[in-house]
């Protein structure tokens, strides 16, 4: 053991037994007595022994309560709730350290101590964005913030910029966050503060891996790392590990992954870090969950969740944890405690305005759903998931939210397949029917020139544009010979069943619309709602033209199939009746090209939805937006 540790263990008996034998009579040095008290307590924080320091802090409080000692300076009170906040804080007793650093404002309520209160806001605001209150997290440190420009602190700026970041994270406001680690890098820059420095590229590098960046955000992290190692700063060299875990895991380099986040595991034990070790079992569990070890995933999922839960903490991490446990549940098949641990996860995550977390958990509740077989409440899921990731594009974060953005409209697409499968039990010439409408459809979209988004609208309202037909009776829709008059006002009903199938549930596309007016005519004589000419939507005009067309061209129980020409023929007889001439035109020209010969009258594969649906993009959308750049 070091001469220092020696030194301090003997001093720690001795106060010890002091205080056991009850020897501090009125005749103490007292003194002596509260430096010793204030030292031992300083020494057992840097060592990481907090329960022993907050025995000593207490003590202390209770002699300069009790015995009324007023020749102790108001630094020693100050310094007194500074090291006993710190000790509560290093325990994740986040309540009981922010009483402390209120009590240091009480202090300071009628004095002129603007550092102490610029430090004290600072430290406040950390504490209450690790427990989730952002609003009030945000207020305290715009505080720090405001009294660190009075003193002209740029080191104090730094700190506080860098704490504001991190608030901003957790609320998914990348950009912001960007913004004041940046403006902190040239403050820590400026003042030559290698420390501080690297806590701010470390933060930075989380925030570049975010928004796709990785090699930077690998590059920036591990330069804080060598910096940390140099000053020998082991508790931040944990963190620094821990961010570099996710970085690699999330590239799919796990075993790397698992190397540092062990040793950040082992640092946060050997220094009684109670936040680090929470923060590493959970990143430890996903990371075994994708390998597979679904016992070690358990087993540190649940040190986390109990940790939080005893600790009456509700955060981003409490997300983060019942998260996990519902994808473990989720991987067990147990469904329904699956459910609960989601819809728990996405409660606190609206309760505490993380709007990152609660996509997360949207998107991993909707793809429950889908496993139970529960559609349209995936639906749901997904959209309100789908709309949070389109926001924080926007704001940043390109490349994994375009990467999540993909996987929801792959789901949306095998529940569209599943709906068109309960159509094509129904009837499989609806199917088939509905799979070359979508093509059509999407081919002339393409000669008209609309963007990615426009397409895919009409493309899934193609695909779902008949599913309203199988609430319709079979003797109905497979009679061989003319309809009755009330038999065809019960298949003119199929529009708004479909929607109806669909109600309360919202997509990414706008489809709803389209699957309503797919039989308007345009001089206001189709069905359901009578609308005329520009009423009717584009998309729904468009799905009208391929929608007729097809069902001419296709074999059907009471007629054969008619010939190109003569469908074209009989359709340019309802130009501006039935359909919009312009649009109509367009598609007669394209037909007479050949670019659908593939299409018309083929055989649908079953999977054939995901084949129209890759080619919904457009490789001018990139050059579009080039232009737009450049004006």
């Amino acid at each position: 053991m070091p001469e220092v540790s020696i030194a301090r263990e003997i001093l720690n008996n001795s106060m010890e037994n002091l205080l056991t034998e009850k020897q501090l009579g009125p005749d103490s040095d007292w003194s002596k007595t509260v430096q010793n008290l204030l030292c031992l307590a300083r020494e057992n924080n840097k060592s990481f022994e907090y329960e022993r320091a907050i025995n000593y802090l207490d003590t202390l409080e209770e002699i300069l309560d009790s015995k009324g000692l007023p020749e102790f300076s108001f630094d020693l009170r100050i310094e007194l709730h500074q090291e006993k906040g710190k000790a509560f804080a290093s325990q994740g007793k986040y309540d009981q350290a922010i009483n402390e650093y209120q009590k240091i404002l009480k202090y300071c309520r009628d004095s002129q101590k603007l550092v102490t209160k610029s430090g004290t806001f600072n430290q406040i605001g950390q504490l209450l964005a690790k427990q989730g209150d952002h609003d009030r997290a945000l207020g305290y440190l715009q505080r720090a913030i405001g009294a660190y420009r009075r003193l002209d602190d740029k080191s104090g700026m730094c700190r506080a910029l860098r704490n504001l970041g991190v608030v901003f994270v957790e609320l998914g406001e990348f950009e912001e966050a960007e913004i004041n680690y940046e403006e902190a890098i040239g403050l820590a820059e400026e003042i030559g503060d290698k420390i501080l420095f690297a806590d701010l590229i470390n933060n930075l590098g989380a925030i570049k891996n975010m928004k796709g960046s990785w090699q930077e955000a690998l590059a920036l992290l591990r330069q804080s790392l060598e910096i940390y190692r140099q000053k020998d700063q082991k508790r931040k060299s944990a963190y620094t590990e821990n961010n570099l875990a996710i970085t690699l895991a999330e590239k799919g380099m796990n075993d790397e992954a698992h190397d540092y986040f062990k040793r950040a595991y082992e640092t946060a034990a050997a220094i009684k870090d109670a936040s680090l070790t929470l923060i590493v079992d959970i990143n430890l569990a996903d990371l075994h969950l994708k390998r597979g070890e679904l016992q070690a995933a358990k087993n540190h999922s649940q040190k986390a969740e109990e940790y939080l839960l005893d600790a009456s903490l509700i955060n981003g991490h409490l997300v983060e944890a019942k998260k996990l446990s519902g994808k473990i549940f989720y991987f067990e098949q147990e469904y329904d405690r699956a459910l609960l641990s989601f819809n728990e996860a996405i409660e606190i995550s609206h309760e505490i305005g993380a709007r990152y977390l609660t996509a997360d958990v949207l998107m991993e509740r909707g793809t429950l759903y889908r496993a139970m077989g529960k559609h349209i409440e995936a639906l749901s899921d997904l959209e309100s998931s789908y709309h949070i990731y389109t926001t924080l594009k926007a704001e940043g974060k390109k490349e994994h939210t375009e990467e999540v953005i993909d996987s929801i409209e792959k789901l949306y697409l095998q529940i569209f397949d599943s709906m068109a499968r309960e159509v094509d039990r129904k009837d499989k010439y609806t199917k088939g029917h509905s799979d070359r409408v979508a093509s059509l459809a999407l081919l002339l979209g393409k000669e008209l020139g609309l963007n990615t988004h426009t397409l895919k609208t009409i493309v899934s309202a193609s695909l779902l544009h008949d599913i309203g037909k199988i609430k319709i009776d079979d003797i109905i829709l497979k009679k061989p010979g003319r309809l009755s008059n009330e038999e065809f006002k019960r298949i003119q009903e199929h529009p708004g069943m479909g929607v109806e199938l669909l109600r309360g549930k919202e997509f990414p596309w706008d489809i709803k619309p389209l699957i309503l007016h797919h039989h308007e005519k345009l001089d206001g004589t189709g069905y359901p709602l009578g609308l005329k000419g520009e009423d009717i939507p584009m998309g729904a005009r468009i799905i009208c033209i391929a929608d007729v067309f097809d069902a001419l061209t296709s074999d059907r129980v009471y007629r054969k199939a008619f010939d190109t020409d003569k469908a074209l023929e009989i359709m340019k007889e309802e130009s501006g009746t039935t359909f919009d001439p312009a649009l109509l035109k367009c598609f007669t020209n394209m037909i007479n090209r050949g670019k659908a010969d593939l299409v018309i009258n083929s055989h649908t594969n079953d999977d054939e939805m995901y084949g129209i649906w890759s080619q919904c993009k457009l490789e001018d959308d990139f050059e579009a937006e080039q232009v737009e750049m450049s004006a």
